[in-house]
Formats: structure tokens, C-alpha cells, sequence
């Protein structure tokens, strides 16, 4: 997640919790507006409002010489190729797990049941993809547009 856009409704993210006062995990539970979303502590369950940090205003400083012409930037660092990069970096990743899955029919996706690694998994709403790892009763699946963790070998 950049600091210029919220995370998506039911996602999970690092932020200060008030009543925890430490660093945890809160999932989105609706934005508010578009700088803004109501979130809920997974630890303590206590729910406030998250609104985006103010972007650090530019300093009245002198720029070096190779900054204004541009020598010492690092391409792909931040914005649009970074972004490219990383999706690109991940479609291969997506693309090469499904040719070595192990399963030729992908099976469809229930909470209750039990999932092996590198199986192909049919979920009604993110479509096909392949878990990469298994926990107790957590899978990371790798799907098309993005990896989420998801929920099984519940009773």
C-alpha cells in the first residue's frame, strides 16, 4: 500500500493502534471518502477511523546539480515503473506456478476444506489460483491480480 491511496475494503495493514498503543494489523472495513476508511484493530477489535498521512511538503533547500538534471534518479523506485515492475514480477510469478501445479482440474474453494501446496483453487470471487504456502488453517494463494491469504481446514 503507497501512502497516497487506501487500502481495498477488507484488506490488512500495519498502523498504530490507540488502544493498543503499539504497531498492528487493522482490515478495512468500509472507506469513509477517498482519503478516509472506518478500520478495526484484528487485536483488540476496536474500531476508528484511519484517514491518509499529509504528504511531506517539498523543502525550500537548493537542489544539487545532478538532481536538477535528472543524472541521479534511480529508475523504477517509485510511481508508474515500479508499479509496472512489481505487477509484471508477479504475473511471471502467476504465470510459472501454473504450469508446474500439480492438479490438472483446479479445485473449487470451500473455508472447510483441507488444501495442499501447489494445487490449482477455483474461488467463486478472485477466480483461479495456486497455493504457494500452507499454514494450520491459512493458505497464501497466488491469484491473477494479487496474493491473498485465505481461510481452511475449518470444522
Amino acid at each position: 500500500m503507497s501512502n497516497t491511496e487506501l487500502p481495498a475494503v477488507a484488506k490488512s495493514f500495519y498502523t498504530n493502534c490507540k488502544k493498543c498503543e503499539a504497531e498492528r494489523y487493522h482490515v478495512v472495513l468500509a472507506h469513509t471518502s477517498a482519503k478516509s476508511a472506518k478500520i478495526k484493530c484484528e487485536v483488540c477489535g476496536s474500531q476508528k477511523s484511519y484517514t491518509l498521512p499529509k504528504a511531506a511538503k517539498k523543502s525550500s533547500a537548493p537542489k544539487s546539480a545532478a538532481t536538477k538534471t535528472g543524472a541521479a534518479k534511480t529508475p523504477g523506485r517509485r510511481g508508474k515503473n515500479s508499479e509496472e515492475a512489481k505487477r509484471a514480477a508477479h504475473l511471471a510469478e502467476y504465470e510459472a506456478l501454473m504450469t508446474k501445479a500439480n492438479e490438472t482440474n483446479p479445485i473449487s474453494y470451500s473455508m472447510k476444506a483441507k488444501f495442499e501446496a501447489n494445487h490449482k483453487l477455483d474461488h467463486p470471487k478472485f477466480g483461479l489460483g495456486i497455493i504457494r504456502a500452507i499454514q494450520p488453517e491459512k493458505i497464501e494463494v497466488v491469484f491473477q491480480d494479487e496474493v491473498r491469504s485465505l481461510i481452511h481446514n475449518r470444522p
